[in-house]
Protein backbone atom coordinates (compact mmCIF):
# COMPACT_ATOMS: atom_id res chain seq x y z
CA UNK A 1 0.00 0.00 0.00
CA UNK A 2 3.04 2.47 0.96
CA UNK A 3 4.66 1.70 -2.69
CA UNK A 4 1.35 2.31 -4.58
CA UNK A 5 1.35 5.53 -2.73
CA UNK A 6 4.75 6.44 -3.24
CA UNK A 7 4.56 5.90 -6.90
CA UNK A 8 1.07 7.90 -7.13
CA UNK A 9 2.68 11.11 -5.44
CA UNK A 10 5.87 10.56 -7.57
CA UNK A 11 3.91 10.23 -10.98
CA UNK A 12 1.56 13.20 -9.40
CA UNK A 13 5.08 15.49 -8.75
CA UNK A 14 6.41 14.46 -12.42
CA UNK A 15 3.29 15.40 -14.03
CA UNK A 16 2.83 18.76 -12.42
CA UNK A 17 6.47 19.43 -12.57
CA UNK A 18 5.86 18.49 -16.63
CA UNK A 19 2.80 21.27 -16.57
CA UNK A 20 4.82 23.69 -14.57
CA UNK A 21 7.52 23.07 -17.64
CA UNK A 22 5.48 24.14 -19.95
CA UNK A 23 3.92 27.11 -18.34
CA UNK A 24 7.58 28.25 -17.93
CA UNK A 25 8.21 28.17 -21.53
CA UNK A 26 5.06 29.44 -22.60
CA UNK A 27 5.45 32.34 -20.32
CA UNK A 28 8.66 32.64 -22.00
CA UNK A 29 7.72 32.30 -25.19
CA UNK A 30 5.00 35.00 -24.50
CA UNK A 31 7.29 37.76 -23.60
CA UNK A 32 9.97 37.56 -26.18
CA UNK A 33 6.72 37.47 -28.62
CA UNK A 34 5.96 40.84 -26.64
CA UNK A 35 9.52 42.09 -26.87
CA UNK A 36 9.55 41.96 -30.50
CA UNK A 37 6.26 43.63 -30.96
CA UNK A 38 7.72 46.59 -28.77
CA UNK A 39 10.56 46.73 -30.81
CA UNK A 40 8.77 47.19 -33.86
CA UNK A 41 6.63 49.82 -31.90
CA UNK A 42 10.02 51.81 -31.14
CA UNK A 43 11.40 51.13 -34.67
CA UNK A 44 8.27 53.31 -36.10
CA UNK A 45 8.24 55.91 -33.52
CA UNK A 46 12.26 56.77 -33.88
CA UNK A 47 11.86 56.39 -37.49
CA UNK A 48 8.82 58.60 -37.64
CA UNK A 49 10.76 61.37 -35.55
CA UNK A 50 12.85 61.78 -38.13
CA UNK A 51 11.33 61.49 -41.35
CA UNK A 52 8.73 64.64 -39.38
CA UNK A 53 11.91 66.44 -38.93
CA UNK A 54 13.14 65.85 -42.61
CA UNK A 55 10.47 66.75 -43.93
CA UNK A 56 10.29 70.73 -42.16
CA UNK A 57 13.36 70.59 -42.22
CA UNK A 58 13.56 70.60 -46.66
CA UNK A 59 9.97 72.52 -46.90
CA UNK A 60 12.45 75.60 -44.61
CA UNK A 61 15.02 74.61 -46.81
CA UNK A 62 13.19 75.46 -50.11
CA UNK A 63 11.99 78.24 -48.83
CA UNK A 64 15.53 79.56 -47.90
CA UNK A 65 17.14 78.66 -51.81
CA UNK A 66 13.97 80.35 -53.35
CA UNK A 67 14.73 83.59 -51.52
CA UNK A 68 18.20 83.87 -50.68
CA UNK A 69 21.13 84.47 -53.52
CA UNK A 70 23.81 84.01 -51.56
CA UNK A 71 25.37 80.34 -51.89
CA UNK A 72 27.31 80.41 -49.05
CA UNK A 73 24.68 81.89 -46.79
CA UNK A 74 22.00 79.27 -48.44
CA UNK A 75 25.18 76.82 -47.21
CA UNK A 76 24.95 77.67 -44.04
CA UNK A 77 21.07 78.10 -42.83
CA UNK A 78 20.55 74.42 -44.45
CA UNK A 79 23.88 73.20 -42.04
CA UNK A 80 21.66 74.78 -39.42
CA UNK A 81 18.78 72.93 -40.59
CA UNK A 82 20.81 69.60 -40.79
CA UNK A 83 21.68 69.73 -37.46
CA UNK A 84 17.50 69.57 -35.81
CA UNK A 85 17.56 66.21 -37.95
CA UNK A 86 18.31 63.37 -35.57
CA UNK A 87 20.65 60.94 -37.08
CA UNK A 88 21.13 63.66 -40.64
CA UNK A 89 24.72 64.23 -41.75
CA UNK A 90 23.82 66.65 -44.08
CA UNK A 91 20.89 68.52 -46.24
CA UNK A 92 21.82 68.46 -50.12
CA UNK A 93 20.09 70.42 -53.12
CA UNK A 94 19.74 68.63 -56.36
CA UNK A 95 18.71 71.10 -59.39
CA UNK A 96 16.54 69.52 -62.55
CA UNK A 97 19.17 68.46 -64.47
CA UNK A 98 20.74 66.41 -61.76
CA UNK A 99 23.77 68.63 -61.02
CA UNK A 100 24.51 69.16 -57.25
CA UNK A 101 23.48 72.89 -56.59
CA UNK A 102 24.31 73.14 -52.56
CA UNK A 103 25.67 71.02 -50.28
CA UNK A 104 25.00 71.97 -46.04
CA UNK A 105 28.43 69.57 -45.35
CA UNK A 106 30.81 71.70 -47.40
CA UNK A 107 31.53 74.99 -48.98
CA UNK A 108 32.03 75.47 -51.85
CA UNK A 109 30.02 72.82 -53.26
CA UNK A 110 31.44 69.51 -55.34
CA UNK A 111 30.90 69.64 -59.26
CA UNK A 112 28.78 66.33 -59.06
CA UNK A 113 25.97 65.03 -61.57
CA UNK A 114 23.42 62.96 -59.46
CA UNK A 115 21.23 62.29 -61.75
CA UNK A 116 21.43 58.45 -62.10
CA UNK A 117 20.53 58.13 -58.57
CA UNK A 118 17.65 56.34 -58.08
CA UNK A 119 16.76 58.26 -55.52
CA UNK A 120 16.81 61.64 -57.59
CA UNK A 121 14.66 59.37 -60.59
CA UNK A 122 12.27 58.18 -57.46
CA UNK A 123 11.70 62.13 -56.27
CA UNK A 124 10.84 62.87 -59.98
CA UNK A 125 7.43 61.15 -59.59
CA UNK A 126 5.39 63.27 -56.80
CA UNK A 127 6.22 65.47 -54.04
CA UNK A 128 5.70 63.38 -51.07
CA UNK A 129 8.86 62.05 -48.82
CA UNK A 130 10.56 59.21 -50.36
CA UNK A 131 12.58 56.94 -48.39
CA UNK A 132 15.32 55.50 -50.73
CA UNK A 133 17.50 52.62 -49.77
CA UNK A 134 20.69 53.02 -48.53
CA UNK A 135 24.08 54.25 -50.71
CA UNK A 136 27.12 55.28 -50.48
CA UNK A 137 28.38 58.33 -50.97
CA UNK A 138 30.56 59.40 -54.40
CA UNK A 139 32.57 61.91 -52.22
CA UNK A 140 32.23 60.54 -48.11
CA UNK A 141 32.37 57.15 -49.12
CA UNK A 142 29.81 56.47 -46.08
CA UNK A 143 26.56 54.90 -46.92
CA UNK A 144 23.52 56.93 -46.17
CA UNK A 145 19.42 56.57 -46.50
CA UNK A 146 18.58 59.66 -48.72
CA UNK A 147 15.12 61.36 -47.63
CA UNK A 148 14.15 62.91 -50.71
CA UNK A 149 11.43 65.71 -51.40
CA UNK A 150 10.68 67.07 -54.76
CA UNK A 151 9.49 70.62 -54.35
CA UNK A 152 9.31 72.93 -57.68
CA UNK A 153 12.20 71.91 -60.45
CA UNK A 154 14.29 71.28 -57.04
CA UNK A 155 15.33 67.80 -55.36
CA UNK A 156 15.75 68.15 -51.44
CA UNK A 157 17.63 65.44 -49.89
CA UNK A 158 18.52 65.02 -45.95
CA UNK A 159 21.64 62.28 -45.52
CA UNK A 160 20.85 60.32 -42.62
CA UNK A 161 23.01 58.13 -40.96
CA UNK A 162 21.55 53.83 -42.12
CA UNK A 163 21.20 52.95 -38.23
CA UNK A 164 19.24 56.00 -37.67
CA UNK A 165 15.91 54.68 -38.70
CA UNK A 166 16.62 51.15 -36.94
CA UNK A 167 16.41 49.70 -33.30
CA UNK A 168 19.73 48.86 -32.82
CA UNK A 169 18.02 46.30 -29.99
CA UNK A 170 21.79 46.09 -28.18
CA UNK A 171 21.05 43.90 -25.60
CA UNK A 172 19.54 40.77 -27.79
CA UNK A 173 21.87 38.83 -29.56
CA UNK A 174 19.21 37.17 -31.86
CA UNK A 175 17.27 39.97 -32.68
CA UNK A 176 17.02 41.96 -36.47
CA UNK A 177 15.68 45.87 -36.79
CA UNK A 178 14.95 46.29 -40.91
CA UNK A 179 13.49 49.31 -42.04
CA UNK A 180 11.74 48.95 -45.81
CA UNK A 181 10.31 50.36 -48.35
CA UNK A 182 6.42 49.47 -48.99
CA UNK A 183 7.23 46.78 -51.71
CA UNK A 184 9.77 45.33 -49.27
CA UNK A 185 12.63 46.52 -50.41
CA UNK A 186 15.57 46.97 -47.12
CA UNK A 187 16.62 50.60 -46.67
CA UNK A 188 18.30 49.48 -43.90
CA UNK A 189 18.66 46.79 -41.35
CA UNK A 190 20.69 46.05 -37.80
CA UNK A 191 23.06 43.77 -37.89
CA UNK A 192 23.90 44.69 -41.65
CA UNK A 193 25.19 41.32 -42.46
CA UNK A 194 22.65 39.61 -41.82
CA UNK A 195 20.78 37.80 -45.03
CA UNK A 196 16.67 38.09 -44.55
CA UNK A 197 14.96 35.97 -47.17
CA UNK A 198 12.37 37.81 -49.19
CA UNK A 199 9.88 35.16 -47.75
CA UNK A 200 10.36 36.21 -44.45
CA UNK A 201 9.72 40.10 -45.49
CA UNK A 202 6.67 39.54 -46.99
CA UNK A 203 4.94 38.25 -43.97
CA UNK A 204 4.66 41.56 -42.80
CA UNK A 205 4.12 43.11 -46.40
CA UNK A 206 1.47 40.61 -47.34
CA UNK A 207 -0.04 41.27 -44.02
CA UNK A 208 -3.65 43.73 -44.48
CA UNK A 209 -2.86 45.13 -40.53
CA UNK A 210 -1.13 47.67 -40.26
CA UNK A 211 0.79 45.88 -37.40
CA UNK A 212 0.75 42.87 -36.16
CA UNK A 213 3.01 39.98 -35.34
CA UNK A 214 3.39 35.56 -36.46
CA UNK A 215 5.16 32.92 -35.14
CA UNK A 216 7.32 31.94 -37.89
CA UNK A 217 9.30 28.64 -38.47
CA UNK A 218 12.17 30.10 -40.73
CA UNK A 219 15.01 27.59 -42.12
CA UNK A 220 15.93 25.80 -38.85
CA UNK A 221 14.95 28.55 -36.14
CA UNK A 222 11.39 29.50 -35.13
CA UNK A 223 11.23 33.61 -34.87
CA UNK A 224 9.02 35.76 -34.05
CA UNK A 225 8.19 38.67 -36.87
CA UNK A 226 6.44 41.78 -36.00
CA UNK A 227 6.06 45.06 -37.77
CA UNK A 228 4.53 48.22 -38.45
CA UNK A 229 3.58 50.30 -41.41
CA UNK A 230 3.12 54.16 -41.17
CA UNK A 231 0.42 56.00 -42.03
CA UNK A 232 2.02 59.20 -43.02
CA UNK A 233 5.13 57.80 -44.69
CA UNK A 234 6.31 55.05 -46.85
CA UNK A 235 8.15 53.12 -44.71
CA UNK A 236 7.86 49.59 -42.50
CA UNK A 237 9.10 48.47 -39.77
CA UNK A 238 10.31 45.02 -39.21
CA UNK A 239 11.67 43.43 -35.96
CA UNK A 240 12.82 39.58 -35.47
CA UNK A 241 13.47 37.53 -32.18
CA UNK A 242 14.64 34.53 -32.08
CA UNK A 243 12.11 32.13 -29.73
CA UNK A 244 12.38 28.71 -28.14
CA UNK A 245 11.72 25.64 -30.79
CA UNK A 246 8.91 24.85 -28.84
CA UNK A 247 6.71 27.92 -29.65
CA UNK A 248 3.42 27.12 -31.11
CA UNK A 249 4.22 28.08 -35.33
CA UNK A 250 1.70 30.29 -37.03
CA UNK A 251 3.60 30.22 -40.15
CA UNK A 252 6.32 27.75 -41.85
CA UNK A 253 8.17 29.34 -44.72
CA UNK A 254 10.95 26.88 -45.46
Amino acid sequence: MVRIFSTLVFAITFATSAIAQIDIKKSETEYLISEVVQSARTNQLAAERILYAAEQAIDAGAVIVSSVQNDRLVHTELKRLATGVPGARAIIVIGSDGQLLHDSYKYPVAPLDLSDRSYFKEALTGTDLVVGKQVVGRTSGASFVPLVKRLGSLTFVVVASPFALVDLQSECGDCWSLALQRDGTIVTMFPPEIQVSSRLINVAISAHETSGSRVVRYQNSVVAVAWRKSSDFPLINLSVRGLPDTATVDIDIN
